[in-house]
């Protein structure tokens, strides 16, 4: 095993995506939280890097913004993760995009690509750099070069090529107008994928850097059909390929039905079917691969901070060990604070030659973590809440514009639907009263039935688990105890929430009296939900947004008017 995992990536819960994230690096890294990230079992940190901000390379001199500040502060935190034993790596988006009326595409036309939206930047008109141009490959590799001269110890990089931010011609190929650049047109994605690769590989080598250079095969299915052999061919042996555990894979739920699955899931153990293809593709070449994970919680509930899944977990790891992978990504820009599925991978590293089968690993994790606990019923709770998660109505729709992240704090009303929509379920943004954007494979009538079979049969696995955390005395008990049951409370309310919606918007005869009984139900959901979102304010927040998508004071408001709608019956 030592030669396994060798690398494994965590993300810290302060650090902010959206704003820049290495000026706030010291502050969202204290020496600390280092130690407490060693702890559970992580030895690197991934920021978010912009590659023109971190160095200034010709021929595009002057390109980026305070870059030698941006140096300086990475320099910083590099040398602090290391006297922790740990590294930092980046996460890139390159050659990242600009705003279509930029003055830098005036002064340099040639290297103009495809125009399209980049949302993750708040520019629905930008223009792509075309790596078609030898000057944007120039580029990248001095770029590179000068990043890696400047701050010699940093780690490495990992890469996103498609989807995401807008940044070669190729990288939103499904999207909008698609591929708009004449040169590129005449090109394959792959070619252009691979030199973008290529040329961020060379110029940290050219460097005298070690680092690790990663590429993420996220989206690559908008490039080339799985399992992408045409940029594995292209790219450098000692690149590594990151490729995502549980997209592209299918899953059977409870019943015989079989749902896809093209997002993180902790509710799915994986490997799918499209990592084992890029897995296999990538090892005929002689590449090594790593794992994309989210251990700590996904779009399925990321307001939590964790889902104690730790049955499901451990079998992810322990397939993914078999398969002497180089290591994980263990979370993207969300789900990662430390808690029982940290400690569990901590654990799981720690004991390498005790693989004793998933039930036996959760009762000898909650020995460990919670001292006087009943470990048999844990275990038992524990796989309860698994085999409840099946029921979990998966689809891209579902899982981006489905209200299960803020349902709590969503309010519940008679009024016809405006036709507003509900919006993304990992922002903080205004609150419409159309969910018709989360019907996928699922209908939303679906995803009502779903939900409550999840949350009745989640409630079995917290009863369960709370029968074995009683005679524990340290809070850690009582903390992850609570988590597991605002989790089901978050599902049960999200199905009132779209049941209310599917009522305000079809108006059957009787739809008052059913609103009221829906309002019922979501006060006793808020009376139990109050204490433990007060007891623990880690609830509710989402790092990628970093906001909190509800709030103890938002629940009790919306208690205080569904017990006024109640009262009123409606008149």
């Amino acid at each position: 095993m030592d030669e396994q995992m060798r690398l494994r990536i965590f993300r810290s819960f302060r650090a902010s995506y959206y704003q820049d994230d290495v000026l706030g690096s010291l502050e969202a890294h204290p020496a600390e939280y280092f130690d407490e990230l060693a702890a559970n079992g992580f030895n690197a940190v991934w920021i978010r890097g912009i590659l023109r901000n971190l160095a200034d390379a010709a021929p595009f001199e002057g390109l980026g913004q305070e870059v030698a500040r941006h140096q300086d502060i990475l320099g910083k935190l590099v040398e602090r993760a290391a006297t922790r034993g740990i590294r930092v790596l980046l996460y890139l988006n390159e050659p990242l995009c600009l705003p279509e009326g930029d003055p830098f595409w005036s002064r340099h036309p040639e290297a103009m690509g495809s125009v399209g939206s980049s949302e993750m930047d708040g520019w629905p008109r930008a223009r792509a750099f075309c790596t078609s141009n030898p000057g944007v490959k120039t580029w990248l590799h001095n770029a590179a070069r000068e990043l890696f001269s400047a701050v010699p110890e940093l780690g490495g990089w990992f890469l996103i090529s498609a989807s995401e931010h807008l940044t070669h011609c190729y990288s939103h190929a499904t999207w909008g107008d698609g591929v708009t650049c004449q040169r590129c047109g005449k090109r394959k994605g792959c070619e252009v994928v691979a030199e973008v690769i290529s040329a961020l590989r060379d110029g940290t080598r050219s460097a005298g850097s070690s680092a690790d250079c990663i590429a993420w095969n996220w989206s690559w299915t908008i490039i080339e059909p799985d399992p992408q052999r045409e940029i594995l061919a292209r790219i450098p042996r000692d690149v590594i390929i990151l490729a995502d555990w549980e997209r592209g894979g299918w899953m059977t739920m409870p019943g015989g039905r079989q749902k896809w699955i093209d997002e993180y899931s902790l509710g799915y153990i994986g490997p799918s079917e499209r990592f084992v293809g890029i897995y296999d593709a990538a090892r005929e070449r002689g590449l090594k691969v790593m794992a994309k994970l989210q251990i700590g919680t996904t779009h399925e509930l990321a307001t939590v901070t964790n889902l104690p899944l730790i049955d499901s977990l451990y079998e992810k790891l322990a397939r993914a060990e078999a398969m002497g992978l180089e290591g994980v990504l263990a979370t993207w820009n969300f789900g990662n604070s430390f808690n029982w599925n940290t400690a569990a991978f901590a654990r799981f590293l720690a004991q390498k030659s005790d693989r004793p089968g998933p039930r036996s690993f959760v009762r000898k994790s909650a020995s460990e973590r919670f001292p006087g606990c009943d470990p048999d019923k844990v275990a038992e709770g524990v796989e309860r809440l698994s085999v409840a998660m099946a029921w979990y109505p998966f689809s891209i729709p579902f899982v981006y514009f489905g209200p299960t992240n803020y349902a709590l704090a969503y309010p519940l009303s008679f009024e016809p639907i405006s036709g507003a929509p509900a919006g993304r379920s990992w922002m903080d943004d205004r609150r419409g009263d159309d969910f018709s954007s989360c019907a996928g494979a699922f209908s939303v009538e679906e995803s009502v039935e779903l939900l409550g079979r999840l949350a009745d049969e989640w409630l079995a696995g917290v009863e369960a688990m709370e029968a074995g955390l009683a005679g524990c005395a340290g809070s850690d008990a009582r903390l992850e105890a609570g988590v597991a049951r605002l989790a089901g409370l978050c599902f049960r309310s999200a199905r009132n929430v779209l049941r209310t919606y599917l009522l305000r918007r079809d108006r059957p005869p009787d739809f008052r009296d059913r609103i009221l009984e829906t309002a019922r139900d979501e006060i006793e959901v808020l009376k139990q939900a109050i204490p433990l979102v007060e007891a623990d304010t880690r609830q509710g927040f989402h790092a990628e947004c970093q906001k909190h998508l509800f709030t103890a004071a938002d629940l009790r408001k919306k208690l205080a008017d569904l017990r006024r709608l109640v009262q009123s019956g409606g008149g």
